[in-house]
């Protein structure tokens, strides 16, 4: 049975990020989470979850040729 919520550091062990970053996602606003009460601990819904793991990263731009 898949979880429902995952916890900041289950998702750090994910993706090989430390928790500090996932964190910094919650903050930025690119991580959605829930939280029962202010000031109570992140937990990340599944959907997230899956939404994050299945982000292909973008094109690296080209590079000016040098002369």
């Amino acid at each position: 049975m898949q979880k429902q919520f995952y916890t900041v550091q289950d998702l750090a062990a994910i993706l090989g990020v430390s928790k500090f970053t996932v964190y910094q996602w919650i903050y930025c606003g690119d991580l959605q989470t829930v939280q029962i009460k202010p000031k109570s601990a992140h937990r990340i819904p599944a959907s997230e979850v899956a939404r994050v793991t299945t982000i292909t990263p973008a094109p690296e731009a080209p590079h000016a040729p040098q002369n």
